[in-house]
């Protein structure tokens, strides 16, 4: 299994349990972890398409 789909799977089970529990860092938990993601979704998507020359 693809280990960004694992990451993002986690992250959204994470903010769901923190928002949950009503948790007062729920909001920079949510944009940290959300920058972090889509910064590595991007270098992943960069990289993959790099290799397909066709």
């Amino acid at each position: 299994m693809n280990i960004m789909l694992v990451l993002s799977v986690c992250y959204g089970a994470a903010i769901a349990i923190l928002a949950f529990l009503d948790s007062g860092g729920l909001a920079t938990f949510a944009v940290v972890g959300a920058i972090v993601l889509g910064v590595l979704w991007t270098a992943r998507g960069f990289l993959t398409r790099s290799g397909r020359t066709g």
